[in-house]
């Protein structure tokens, strides 16, 4: 069974702003959303993304008035950014885009950046269709235990088959979201595959793997 995608787990049709937006509207568009960031669109295609720590810029330096820091490239970047008036003048471009097919590995991966607050989701022609946030991310461990051993039962339907011997033996338990595999199948190989499978279903946390094996087929022999 495949990783899930961002299309899974996005946010559909989220709150957008115009190039320009006033600031006041921008911020108000934050709380709206109850997002970390909005983006700025032009007709359907996305230009730029704007966070809850781009608009605080315009506090923290007072609208622009406070003196410029000594040092410290990002600092002055920030009192930049404080005067701002407008979405266009406070936007981060380009865009950081994914698409809703990318697996949720891919996605966590970029967003692992701290400085990098959301993805904005898009389709072949690169119109928006969504945005990705840590917080979207997070829901994935919402899932009930219930709900993730079906899942983990499909994905390892295939491992269960055991050669000219019947039906192997796999057990799966699950318990705050860690997954417990028991039993005893044909190959090493179908053990092996088992677990990385298990893995890859959403709300998966830990994978003990306990399965015993009868052929260990990934041996290498004969030299």
């Amino acid at each position: 069974m495949a990783e899930p995608v961002v299309g899974a787990v996005m946010t559909r049709s989220p709150v957008t702003v115009p190039p320009d937006a006033p600031l006041k509207q921008v911020a108000c568009a934050l709380l709206v959303a109850d997002a970390c960031a909005v983006p700025v669109v032009s007709g359907s295609a996305p230009i730029g993304l704007i966070s809850e720590y781009d608009v605080l810029a315009n506090l923290e330096f007072h609208g622009g008035t406070d003196p410029p820091p000594l040092l410290g490239a990002a600092a002055r970047r920030r009192r930049r950014q404080a005067r701002a008036t407008c979405a266009r003048q406070l936007m981060s471009s380009p865009v950081p885009t994914i698409g809703a097919a990318a697996p949720i590995g891919v996605a966590v991966r970029r967003l692992s950046d701290p400085a990098r607050h959301a993805l904005v989701v898009v389709d072949e022609a690169l119109d928006l269709v969504g945005l990705l946030t840590r917080r979207d991310l997070l829901s994935i461990y919402r899932r009930s235990d219930e709900e993730i051993a079906a899942e983990v039962d499909v994905a390892v339907a295939r491992d269960r088959f055991r050669p000219a011997r019947g039906a192997a033996t796999l057990i799966v338990h699950v318990r705050g979201g860690v997954v417990t595999l028991d039993g005893e199948l044909r190959y090493r190989s179908q053990v092996e595959h088992a677990a990385f499978v298990t893995s890859r279903v959403a709300g998966v946390i830990a994978v003990h793997n306990n399965l015993r094996y009868d052929v260990d087929d990934l041996l290498v022999t004969g030299f």
